[in-house]
């Protein structure tokens, strides 16, 4: 008989970051895949609960509404029940989470010999589920140790930040696991150890892990929505999202330099119409801006070779997009400057920017 598979979402910690995995989780609603076991750790906990819960809605709902000041107790003395639980009491349910039929654990660290304790539910006495959920997100000092049956417990991030391990030994045949990239500790031979492993990250920086609000976490949730139909192939793209097939894997390296120097927006789909139309009017509205600064670096580069320490003073004194600017007008202006260039090594030093300046000529946005 053939072995039974089984699905497991591992979601790590980050804090304030943990929209992102609210996300991910709408994009496998999407695409119809559903977790036998949802492993987590700190936010990935409490993201964990939601998605066992199978309340979508009201997972964004927390997200968007969230405050530092509805996570974090900065009282003296701390008051007995944090601002957290108040929160969680509000959202979780512990008896729809324990009848889902998910099976769904949890990572803490119990003090004070900071020993990894893993939890699934039969583990976890009735009425104390939100307690471990705590316990597993205790960032300590930031919060206090949570107390459980005589027991102390801090966030599960210090020893196992993406417990793939715990869904490993549970039986898991497939993994799919979110990563929120903080200084938390990761298990690498578990991540060995697994044969099916798809991993999702963001390319982008998800900001601050104890500073909560709702605009970051719509921002965040979204990329985590965007990033997960990337890996799983409905759209093109590293770290902008493109339509199936607008761009040749060739082109889309130069097209997405251009994108972050001129700093479109990541959580679009863009065609490549939108694409160019998005970009063109950034190049503009630059240039405009900035045209004084712009013919001051063109002068300097007429007037004097391109050594490498003319290079770095330069930087110094000019930002990326003037600089990618600067350098299509150059390749523009000389039919051989692009092979002059190389031998200077503009392109080792401003590798984006000349990535850049070269997709902007090429797609005739200057």
């Amino acid at each position: 008989m053939a072995e039974k598979k089984k699905t497991a979402f591992v979601l790590g910690g980050g804090g304030a970051r943990g929209a992102y995995e609210i996300g991910v989780w709408q994009a496998l609603r999407e695409t119809d895949i559903r977790p036998d076991m949802i492993a987590g750790c700190s936010v990935g906990a409490i993201n964990g609960a939601l998605i066992a819960q199978d309340d979508f809605d009201l997972a964004v709902r927390l997200w968007k509404e969230i405050q530092t000041d509805m996570i974090v107790d900065k009282s003296f003395p701390r008051k007995k029940d944090s601002p957290l639980k108040k929160l969680l009491d509000r959202y979780l349910d512990e008896s729809k989470i324990r009848a889902s039929g998910t099976e769904f654990g949890l990572v803490t660290v119990e003090l004070p010999n900071l020993t990894p304790r893993y939890f699934f539910l039969e583990d976890i006495g009735q009425g104390k589920l939100i307690d471990f959920i705590l316990a597993s997100a205790s960032l300590f000092p930031a919060f206090k140790a949570a107390d459980i049956d005589d027991a102390k417990y801090v966030d599960g991030g210090y020893l196992d930040n993406l417990p793939v391990g715990m869904a490993l030994k549970r039986g898991a045949t497939k993994i799919i696991a979110v990563d929120l990239e903080t200084s938390g500790l990761v298990q690498k031979e578990a991540l060995k150890q697994a044969d099916d492993l798809t991993m999702i990250r963001c390319k982008w920086d998800l900001g601050n892990i104890l500073v909560f609000d709702g605009k970051s976490s719509e921002k965040n949730l979204r990329l985590g929505y965007l990033d997960t139909l990337k890996v799983f192939g409905f759209f093109d793209g590293n770290h902008y999202t493109f339509s199936k097939g607008e761009y040749s894997k060739r082109m889309l390296e130069p097209a997405e330099a251009a994108a972050r120097i001129f700093e479109l927006d990541p959580a679009y789909i863009y065609t490549k119409s939108s694409f160019k139309r998005r970009l063109s009017e950034a190049v503009l509205s630059y240039r405009k801006e900035t045209e004084a600064e712009i013919h001051s670096f063109r002068d300097q580069l007429k007037a004097r070779s391109l050594d490498k320490e003319l290079l770095l003073s330069l930087l110094k004194k000019i930002n990326q997009r003037s600089i990618t600017l600067v350098i299509a007008d150059h390749l523009q202006g000389d039919a051989e400057a692009s092979e002059k260039l190389m031998r200077k090594s503009l392109s080792l030093l401003f590798k984006d920017e000349n990535l850049a300046a070269s997709y902007l000529i090429k797609d005739g946005i200057i």
